[in-house]
C-alpha cells in the first residue's frame, strides 16, 4: 500500500465515522423529541430546555499557498529526490500536504523548465514516475537548478 492510498482509505473512513455520529445524534435528537412530547401529553409539565450542543468544528482546510510558493518549494526539494521519482516522494519531502492538482501543475511546470522529464505517464492508480535531470551540485552552482546531471 502506498502512502496516498493509505491517506485515501484514511479519508474515507474517517467521513464514514462523521457520517455514522451524524446520524447517531440525528437519531437521539429523534427520541428527545419523541420523549418531550409524551411528558407535555401526559401533563405532568413541559420539557426544561436543554442548551444546544456547539456546532461540529470545520474540517481543517489545507493552507493555500502564494503565488509560486508551491513551485519554489518543489523546485529546492527537486535534488533532494530520487533520480526516478513520483508524486508521492514529493509530497513526503514537502513541509505541508498540498492538493493534488497543485502540485500536478507544479510538476508541469517544472518539467517545462527542464527539471525532470516524465519516464512513465501516470495511469489509474499508478503514478506517473518522473526522471530527475537536476543533481544537488548543479542546483547550487546554478541558483536555478534548471541544468542535467
Amino acid at each position: 500500500m502506498t502512502r496516498s492510498e493509505y491517506e485515501a482509505q484514511r479519508r474515507r473512513l474517517d467521513e464514514e465515522m462523521r457520517v455514522a455520529i451524524e446520524m447517531v445524534k440525528a437519531g437521539h435528537q429523534a427520541k428527545i423529541q419523541v420523549l418531550d412530547l409524551m411528558l407535555t401529553m401526559s401533563g405532568e409539565g413541559t420539557p426544561e430546555p436543554v442548551a444546544a450542543p456547539p456546532p461540529p468544528e470545520p474540517e481543517p482546510r489545507l493552507r493555500r499557498r502564494g503565488i509560486g510558493e508551491l513551485l519554489e518549494e518543489v523546485a529546492k526539494i527537486m535534488p533532494r529526490l530520487p533520480v526516478l521519482f513520483t508524486k508521492d516522494d514529493v509530497e513526503k519531502e514537502l513541509a505541508e500536504p498540498t492538493d493534488r492538482a497543485s502540485l500536478y501543475r507544479a510538476l508541469r511546470e517544472l518539467e517545462e523548465d527542464g527539471w525532470h522529464t516524465t519516464e512513465t505517464p501516470g495511469r489509474g492508480r499508478n503514478p506517473a514516475v518522473y526522471r530527475r535531470l537536476v543533481s544537488a551540485a548543479s542546483a547550487e552552482d546554478s541558483g536555478d537548478g534548471a541544468e542535467t546531471a
